[in-house]
């Protein structure tokens, strides 16, 4: 009986000892699960390179700094010129083309004579003008006479009155042909010495470049028709759409950055000068006008351009724009957590990176304005340039531990 009971004690002691150990060992397994996918997540973010891989690109390391930048406006537009620094040229006559002397492109200054005219209607216009001035000569001594005997009793006052509308009449014809004839470039002393001509001259308004001819020689010419457009592009602008959103920062006297395509690697600068009040309703934005400073000769009317107008500053973290990569809708820098030297006699070491998200900010030249995510320790250093060499690597799954 004694040994039975010794048996089922020691039976007993067996299982308990056997759950103990299962028990143990599911705590440790489950253990090693949870932890598991934490490292692996630690291990996804972080990314090694080799100092001569590091040498290569030529990866520079820096911290995140505070500092005063710029906040800005983007819009796009085009270059323009003011109404006064374009004019169309066309004909107060009709008349057929004889002379060209311009071809487009040339520039010309005001006054410049562009081509010739002639039609019959010149050369009777004249001749009006002169019967109409030797007719006054007449009108004028008769108007006098009636005038004396009027005052002396002599004359009736229908005549004196006849005499005077006549005078008039001839007087203000006179006039008004004179100033159409000025106005067509005749020379009225030249006229009057009986020099008729049967041409006109086409001058220039402005000064400036040649952007259209749209006559030939022959061509019939009505008046008011264009026959050429002239640009004077030493002030041109640039017209800036500005969207709902931005309308109240944008005001004048702001700076404005710009980037032309013609002219890579150039910094145009200028500054807002107008602001327009009507809002298009088609673009969802209004007109505003801003100067370029600093372009040269090497603008022309009708160039696309992309703009930044300056409206704030701040004083915030910023980073260059080389430390910053994207991917997806997210933004990562690079954080430098160890290095290790090579050993002596050595060329490896490796250098361990963190990937971490942040938040781009406004934009000043190189520099972007970045929110983090959560709080880095002092002195942090972080890649600076080859941000995107970074993420390349580590979407390559070449991912170290440590």
């Amino acid at each position: 009986m004694k040994q039975n009971k010794n048996k089922m004690k020691t039976i007993i002691f067996v299982a308990i000892l056997t759950f103990a150990t299962l028990v143990s060992c599911n705590s440790e397994n489950k253990g090693t699960q949870e932890e598991g996918p934490v490292e692996e997540a630690g291990r996804k973010n972080i990314v090694s390179l080799s100092t001569r891989q590091m040498a290569a690109i030529d990866l520079k390391l820096g911290k995140i700094e505070k500092q005063n930048i710029s906040t800005s406006v983007k819009s796009n537009g085009r270059t323009e010129l003011l109404p006064q620094n374009k004019a169309n040229v066309s004909s107060l006559v009709k008349g057929v083309v004889k002379n060209i002397f311009v071809i487009e492109g040339y520039f010309v200054k005001r006054g410049q004579t562009l081509a010739t005219l002639e039609h019959p209607d010149i050369v009777d216009m004249q001749q009006k003008y002169l019967v109409t001035v030797n007719n006054l000569e007449y009108l004028v001594q008769e108007y006098r006479r009636k005038k004396k005997l009027f005052e002396e009793n002599v004359g009736s006052g229908r005549e004196y009155q006849k005499a005077l509308s006549e005078y008039n009449i001839a007087k203000s014809t006179a006039e008004g042909l004179k100033t159409k004839l000025n106005m067509l470039g005749i020379s009225i002393q030249a006229l009057e010495r009986g020099d008729i001509t049967p041409v006109i001259k086409i001058t220039s308004p402005i000064e400036g470049y040649i952007r259209f001819i749209k006559v030939n020689i022959g061509s019939f010419v009505e008046p008011d028709s264009d026959m050429f457009e002239i640009v004077n592009n030493h002030n041109i602008h640039a017209d800036l759409l500005i969207y709902e959103k931005d309308i109240s920062k944008i005001k004048i006297g702001q700076e404005v950055y710009y980037n032309i395509a013609n002219l890579p690697g150039r910094k145009l600068k200028g500054n807002i000068f107008s602001v327009g009040k009507a809002y298009e309703n088609e673009a969802k934005a209004i007109t505003v006008h801003a100067d370029i400073k600093n372009a040269g000769k090497n603008l022309i009317p009708g160039m696309y351009v992309n703009a930044r107008i300056i409206v704030d500053s701040i004083t915030t973290h910023v980073v260059p724009e080389d430390a910053l990569a994207a991917e997806g809708n997210r933004y990562y820098i690079f954080i430098k957590t160890k290095n290790e030297p090579p050993n002596e006699g050595e060329e490896k070491g490796r250098w361990y990176f963190e990937k971490t998200e942040v938040i781009p900010g406004s934009r000043d030249n190189d520099l972007v304005e970045i929110k983090l995510l959560k709080p880095l320790p002092a002195n942090t250093e972080i890649a600076i340039n080859a941000a995107y060499y970074l993420l390349a690597e580590m979407d390559k799954g070449e991912v170290e531990e440590y």
